[in-house]
């Protein structure tokens, strides 16, 4: 009778911690597949609101409707991003400001994390802008 309640206690205990390593081991997977991705969104740093917007990423195109200003896009699932990029867009007197990368040559290609384009100080009269990413630190 002793050995049957042994047996059993010990059958119910080793069950518990494979169904607890089953699922740190998911979990651990899980964490794995998300830091794989790279997330990217635009943030407009301007007093201006933008509109028509398109961003050219190396195996992404990207485009919004309307920006506010002082607001952000949502997080965008992509496959990888430099440190900048193609940018277009229009502002509400349907003037068009770009910046177009000449080439990436030595340039680090991102394929995990978290990029933010930030668009800032836009001159109305060159109608030019400047573009700024954040990616944190490896």
């Amino acid at each position: 009778m002793k050995n049957t309640l042994l047996i059993l206690i010990l059958t119910i205990t080793l069950s518990c911690c494979k169904n607890d390593l089953k699922n740190q081991v998911k979990t651990d997977i899980e964490k794995t597949e998300i830091n794989k991705e790279l997330r990217f969104s635009l943030y407009n740093s301007t007093e201006f609101e933008l509109n028509n917007i398109t961003i050219g990423l190396p195996d992404t195109v990207l485009t919004y409707e309307r920006l506010e200003k002082n607001t952000q896009t949502e997080w965008t699932n992509i496959e990888s991003a430099y440190y900048y990029g193609f940018v277009r867009f229009y502002d509400k007197a349907k003037r068009k400001y770009y910046v177009q990368p000449i080439d990436y040559v030595g340039e680090k290609l991102y394929k995990k994390g978290e990029m933010k384009f930030i668009i800032k100080d836009i001159d109305t009269i060159k109608q030019i802008f400047e573009l700024d990413s954040k990616y944190p630190t490896e």
